[in-house]
This record gives structure tokens, sequence and C-alpha cells, in this order.
């Protein structure tokens, strides 16, 4: 997931989340594999800390993970609102959070950019040999958040514009904009060059999936951004998302990202048991709350919990 809306500065600590990404967790998804420092699973934990993105979906989750877990009497810290996916995930290799709400296809090709995998089941499969050792992720949840590249529907109208790969002929006449990572991305500006030969002529830093893009996408300062998929956005303003074959955007299924020396048994089956009652419709209402009725994240995860009990 590549998200969003208020973004922190992310280049110097892009070399160091890489450089930790060296060998791959050989165990199978939810074992209690040896982490990098030699621990395993514990039977026990009395306290973890929980991290979230930069955006109202994964501060909500991050809330819901909280409260399912304080519910069970285990003790949680936050520190939500870390910044884009290169912060958050030096902070989970250094220790600083113990837990992240995460994506499959993002998770998998942060860790290897190259991953053939484009099939939900594959890519969660594929996810332990690229993970690196300390970190595991548990069950996937039917929920699931993809990246879009979206156009409004008149620039849609204007070029004939049905698939990524239509922007080619009319794009170097166009401005994209979007969240800074979108212009580095294999699911953003990187990948559609790389994939589909798409190059813009300029590119405008605004916010990922946030109201500064929609804005210039709709005043026609820009013409194309990316937006995600559960986000109410995107029907509200009847945005059009393109087609993506050449498959930049892998499958995004919710995932909690845990370090191995923290998934006791009862953390593993609480968090578990959230991602099994996760549907993609219930997720995009709970975010449209945020995003559009103001509610706050722990508000929401606090109500989504008592109309889905875990016991």
């Amino acid at each position: 997931m590549f998200r969003r809306t208020f973004i922190g500065a992310i280049a110097a600590t892009a070399a160091l989340a890489l450089a930790a990404c060296g060998g791959g967790n050989d165990d199978p998804l939810g074992s209690g594999s040896k982490d990098a420092g030699g621990g395993s699973a514990p039977d026990k934990v009395d306290s973890l800390t929980v991290g979230s993105a930069n955006f109202a979906e994964s501060q909500l989750l991050a809330e819901i993970y909280a409260q399912a877990l304080e519910a069970k009497g285990i003790k949680v810290n936050r520190k939500l609102n870390i910044g884009a996916r290169e912060l958050y995930m030096a902070a989970i290799q250094d220790k600083s959070v113990d837990l992240l709400p995460e994506y499959t296809g993002a998770t998998l090709v942060y860790f290897k950019k190259d991953a053939p995998e484009n099939e939900a089941e594959a890519v969660y499969k594929a996810l332990p040999g690229v993970l690196p050792k300390g970190l595991e992720v548990l069950d996937k949840s039917p929920a699931a958040d993809e990246d879009a590249i979206v156009v409004t529907p008149e620039t849609a109208a204007k070029y004939s514009l049905k698939s990524i790969g239509d922007l080619k002929a009319v794009s170097k006449n166009m401005v994209a904009g979007g969240g800074p990572e979108f212009k580095t991305r294999t699911a953003g500006l990187a990948g559609m060059k790389d994939k589909y030969g798409v190059e813009f002529k300029e590119f405008k830093t605004l916010d990922a999936g946030g109201p500064l893009s929609l804005k210039a996408l709709k005043d026609n300062t820009i013409q194309v951004t990316q937006f995600f998929t559960t986000q109410s956005a995107i029907l509200d303003n009847k945005l059009v998302v393109l087609e993506d074959p050449e498959h930049i955007h892998l499958p995004n299924n919710v995932v909690p990202l845990i370090r191995t020396d923290h998934k006791s048994p009862d953390v593993a089956s609480t968090l578990n048991a959230v991602q099994a009652k996760l549907t993609t419709d219930g997720l995009t209402a709970l975010v449209k709350r945020i995003e559009v009725g103001k509610e706050s994240a722990d508000v929401v995860a606090k109500d989504w919990l008592s109309k889905n009990p875990l016991s």
C-alpha cells in the first residue's frame, strides 16, 4: 500500500531499511522461527509496541489491533503515524515497534522488487522467503486495499483511456502528481515507465491519495494520480481507475507484520481473529468515517470491535 496523506521525508531512511533486508525467513507462515538475535516466539507477551503508517487506514488497523490486544490484558504502546513504508519498516527492524498493519503485495515488492508473483495466495505464500529474520506475517485478511491509477471522467473520455498503457501516446503532454513515493516506486511512475513506457511531462509533489491530489486532479492541474481502492473518493468523484494488465499493482490483502520475539500464542490468535472479520467493504466504510466524517481512528476502532466480538 503506497500511502498516504501526510508523507514524511524518506530518503535518508530508505538505505538503512533496505540494508537490513538481508537473509529471508525460511520457516513457514506462522511458525516460531528464530529472529536475527537468536530468539524464538515466546509463550507469553506482557507488552508490545504497535506502529502505523501515516494514513487513516493504517492508523485505524493499528488501533483495532491495539485495542483487541488490550482487551486480552496485553499492554500496548502506540507509535502511530510514523511515516511512509521506508520509515516504519526501519522501525520494526530496529525494534522501535513490534507490530504493524501491512499489505501483502506492497510488503513483497519492498523486500523483493522483481517478485514474479501476482495472485493473492501466491503473493502471501512468497512473503516468508523474503522477510528479514525476526519478522513474520500472520494470517492475511480477505480485506484488501489495492493501488489504483486514476483520472477524471473528462480526461478518460478525451484520450479514450481504459488502461495504464493507453497513457503512453499522450503522457508526455500530461502532468502526474501525488505523494513523493509515487514518483519512484514500482507501483507508481517507475513501474509505469518500465512496464508501459509511460513518461510524463512533469510531476507535482502533493499528497498520496489525499485532498491536495484530489483537488489538483479535479482542477486539471494534474491529469493522473494514485488513489487506493478503499477510499470513497474514487466513487464519490466518479474517478476512472485504469486497468493494469502488466500487474505493477499486486494484490494487497491486509496482514499483520510482527516481530517473532513478540508473537506469543495469545497475540497471534487475537490478531488472526481480527483478520478473519475484516472485509474490503467494511474497511472502505470505516475509512470513510475517518477521511470524510472526521471521526478519530480510536473511536472507529472501538466501535468496530464492539460490533465484531472476537471471542
